[in-house]
């Protein structure tokens, strides 16, 4: 059978869908071809100027005939992911303009959340109590302010950054480094359901895609390209985040950074990207600021929230316990033995009361934090 006549964002369907092409390849077919629909028509004269191998060349003429095509356009409908494309009226403006766009991106969830104003929030993938505390703080007042929040689905911060955003009635968008129909890393399986219902799942890559490290830093140039901004949380030196920091250097984004203990190999690459020119980040209004005036009355609110929080009346029995918790973050059982015998009995009391008077923060590993 011959080549069948369809649209070129079915045809960049199948392409995408064909195992051995990625996007810069894809986009070479485009650029010598004039179309999709006309490189297909003439493909073997197309792969033999591109000097794409033998097998490749074979593969693509196979997914390429009308049979083929027929049955991938319907199995793509009759499947839960949603397909979006650079053809697409919806594809997101901030990420069409970044540099090495992503042609197709996948989706699950709600997709109208790829046209709300969005931050990136990333960070280590072991951080410190500190950290999840500050990440917490920081993520419950930006979606409060109507921000969707960005991140990468991965252990520590960006596992935090999802759960509080859900936790407080907000929006995330979770960027996936494989294809849909894999859960990375497995234990987030819950999460990535949660996400699914209440926010959005996104890859650029196709569901059964498999997780491969190459990957990973590829995802970054999205987080950041769908953000107004990212705001980095704890990194080692070395750090993966510091990567979509970079992306959101080259695309014209604002990076923020939170600075923690100088003694934290944590904090090495937050400070980094002070010294580099970073906005600091202690406050929700410290990032409010600097986007789009849309913003400035979110700004404002999280400024009067935090003056609120600083004029919260406490008992003794409450302060003795604030007192005795840092910012870094304090063990319950640590927290216990530092007390007066007599103060010891109404501890967890205490502390889930200062919790819900947003004081401290509660932590995973019976850890809490002062906000």
């Amino acid at each position: 059978m011959g080549k069948p006549q369809i649209s070129e964002r079915d045809w960049l369907y199948v392409l995408a869908m064909t195992p051995g092409l990625g996007r810069r390849t894809i986009r070479k077919i485009s650029e010598t071809a004039g179309s999709f629909q006309n490189a297909v028509d003439h493909w073997l004269l197309i792969g033999e100027e591109l000097g794409l191998s033998v097998e490749l060349v074979q593969q693509v003429d196979m997914q390429t005939n009308a049979a083929a095509v027929m049955h991938l356009l319907a199995k793509r409908e009759a499947s839960r992911t949603r397909f979006l494309c650079i053809f697409d009226e919806d594809y997101p403006s901030l990420l069409r303009h970044i540099p090495d766009q992503p042609l197709t991106l996948f989706c699950r969830g709600d997709r109208k959340l790829l046209a709300e104003a969005a931050i990136g929030v990333v960070g280590s993938r072991k951080p410190t109590p500190y950290g999840r505390a500050s990440c917490a703080y920081l993520v419950k007042e930006l979606v409060q302010a109507g921000l969707a929040i960005v991140s990468g689905l991965a252990y520590g911060i960006d596992g935090e950054a999802h759960q509080t955003a859900l936790a407080a009635g907000g929006k995330t968008i979770a960027v996936l480094g494989c294809g849909l129909n894999h859960v990375y890393p497995p234990r987030h399986q819950t999460l990535y359901e949660k996400i699914e219902s209440f926010g959005l799942l996104l890859s650029e890559y196709p569901p059964d895609t498999p997780p491969v490290p190459g990957l990973f830093p590829e995802r970054n140039r999205i987080i950041s390209g769908l953000s107004l901004g990212v705001v980095v949380v704890e990194a080692a030196e070395k750090s993966g985040s510091l990567i979509t920091a970079d992306c959101a250097l080259e695309q014209g984004r604002d990076v923020f950074a939170v600075p923690g203990p100088i003694f934290s190999l944590m904090s090495a690459g937050p400070h980094n990207l002070l010294k580099q020119g970073a906005k600091l980040v202690t406050r929700p209004c410290d990032i409010l600021e600097e986007l789009p005036r849309a913003y400035a009355s979110g700004a404002e609110s999280a400024s009067v929230a935090g003056k609120g929080r600083s004029s919260i009346t406490l008992t003794a029995e409450e302060s003795v316990i604030v007192e005795a918790i840092t910012y870094e973050g304090v063990h319950v059982d640590e927290l216990v033995q530092q007390l007066e015998p007599d103060r010891r009995k109404n501890v967890h009391q205490l502390l889930v009361r200062l919790e819900a008077k947003g004081v401290l923060a509660a932590l995973p590993g019976g850890y809490f934090a002062r906000r």
